[in-house]
């Protein structure tokens, strides 16, 4: 499941996955085009870059310093969330 992080000028949406087994949060970045979604994904706390659609390097480079910029607030959300959810089962 997908949790919403922020919203950022230009409709640049975050979203953040559950604490997946391993220990990795997914992270996507998602921005509308004329023709549809630009779209990445990430994986917390290596920042490795799982696929990325229409974005350019630039573009990329700013995902990737968001993402670093926001690392250490994501995962613990992603922690508390995956906490909220385990209590309400």
């Amino acid at each position: 499941m997908l949790y919403p992080y922020a919203t950022f000028p230009e409709h640049l949406i975050i979203t953040y996955s559950d604490v997946k087994n391993d220990g990795s949060v997914h992270v996507n970045f998602e921005q509308p085009t004329d023709y549809g979604f630009k779209e990445a994904r990430y994986t917390l706390p290596t920042q490795k870059k799982l696929f990325s659609d229409g974005y350019t390097s630039k573009e990329e480079q700013n995902l990737e310093r968001i993402l670093n910029n926001n690392q250490e607030l994501i995962m613990e959300m992603a922690k508390e969330t995956g906490e909220k959810v385990a209590e309400s089962n």
